[in-house]
């Protein structure tokens, strides 16, 4: 049986994305480096985003 690790980046009124489907706001952390990031991304093996997040995140980095 799989652990489920559940890591949500979400503003105070409840949503991921901006107007705009924009996640930008994401990019302005406070810390250094990546703050853990990298190291917990590495033991995730499924990813679930919304189709309107995936959108922005493909037609702004083109993963």
């Amino acid at each position: 049986m799989r652990k489920v690790k559940l890591f949500i980046a979400m503003s105070l009124d409840g949503y991921i994305a901006r107007e705009d489907d924009s996640v930008d706001w994401l990019d302005s952390i406070e810390g250094s480096g990546d703050n853990g990031y990298k190291v917990f991304y590495n033991t995730v093996d499924t990813l679930i985003m919304g189709r309107r997040t995936y959108d922005w995140v493909f037609q702004t980095y083109g993963y």
